[in-house]
């Protein structure tokens, strides 16, 4: 019998989530997570439920790892990354929103988040950990620029 070659399983993930933004004395702050030590910062996101629009999926996670309710301005972008857990091959796509803050308060979700915080958009690209997170805030940096708040859906 020959050597059959095993066929790798991949487990293919989807999620969403989105870079909330607030005016804040005439410019922005985004809302980043923390996880973690040393310390994971990144933008909230998480898994798709069954049934669920992306859109939803984004909202939902930003509420639930973050406490803040947040609306939809634009889609930013997907990432999509490939990683290992427990001998298995995953392919993941998550998509990103720009998003305006509407109510709360930033508190992290227990056992999900350590720690959440606004911090100027002009910063958040040298404090996140991931690289293609840095390269969104790039993008909503450039979309920001481009328009004033109200067409933005700021007051």
């Amino acid at each position: 019998m020959k050597n059959a070659r095993r066929v790798p399983r991949i487990k293919h993930e989807r999620s969403a989530g989105g870079l909330v933004l607030r005016r804040e004395n005439n410019g922005y702050d985004g809302l980043i997570i923390g996880r973690a030590t040393p310390r994971i910062w990144s933008l909230p996101k998480g898994h798709i439920e069954p049934n669920e629009t992306i859109e939803n999926a984004a909202l939902r996670e930003v509420k639930e790892e973050t406490g803040i309710e947040a609306s939809i301005i634009v889609k930013l972008s997907d990432i999509r990354y490939w990683f290992y857990a427990n001998k298995l091959k995953h392919s993941k796509i998550v998509h990103f929103y720009l998003m305006r803050y509407v109510a709360g308060t930033p508190t992290p979700q227990i056992g999900e988040v350590d720690e959440t915080l606004w911090a100027k958009l002009d910063d958040l690209a040298e404090m996140l950990t991931h690289v293609n997170e840095r390269r969104l805030v790039e993008i909503a940096q450039n979309l920001v620029k481009d328009k004033v708040p109200t067409e933005l859906g700021f007051r």
